[in-house]
């Protein structure tokens, strides 16, 4: 008997330990839809205000960031100073998949970013500014959407994970 009630209680913790694990994935999708807004929001500040070229914002930027923007922001500018070729549209796309393919970002919100790139490399400063502007109302909008039904859905990923481990311990019973 005593197995019994410790083996219920390891499925019931470990179904339960699951539902955890899927709310923290997507708490983290809506971390870092907020860093990817404060990224373009210093690009704009490069941009805008030290009249920085693309590659030396991305390395202005690429020092003071974490993990892994960080690195795909030093690479981008590295490729772009390298000059191997390419548009910077394909170094943005291409280094964007990477070293952001496993960012926590949501794959929506990645391609957005990824397709960023085909706007962002051709204009003067004024219309890369005003790109910026509208990624970040695209990304201020993603949030939103996101954040009013995170708090449902973070209640059924935690409510699943315990009712889950209760179904296959009747089920085991």
């Amino acid at each position: 008997m005593l197995y019994k009630i410790i083996g219920i209680c390891l499925i019931i913790g470990a179904t339960s330990a699951g539902g955890i694990g899927a709310a923290d994935k997507i708490r983290n999708q809506y971390e870092q839809l907020r860093y990817l807004k404060k990224l373009i929001l210093l690009l704009r500040g490069e941009i805008q205000y030290a009249r920085s070229y693309l590659g030396e914002a991305f390395r202005q930027i690429g020092c003071s960031v974490r993990t892994p923007y960080k690195e795909w922001l030093l690479a981008m500018c590295e490729e772009m100073e390298g000059r191997n070729g390419g548009t910077f549209a394909q170094i943005w796309e291409e280094k964007g998949r990477e070293y952001l393919r496993d960012c926590g970002l949501p794959k929506e919100a990645l391609e957005r970013l990824l397709w960023f790139g085909n706007e962002l490399g051709i204009a003067d400063a004024g219309m890369q500014v005003k790109t910026l502007d509208l990624w970040l109302e695209e990304i201020t909008l993603s949030m939103e959407e996101m954040r009013e039904g995170m708090r449902t859905r973070i209640r059924l990923c935690h409510c699943l994970g315990i009712m889950s481990g209760i179904f296959i311990t009747i089920l085991l019973l």
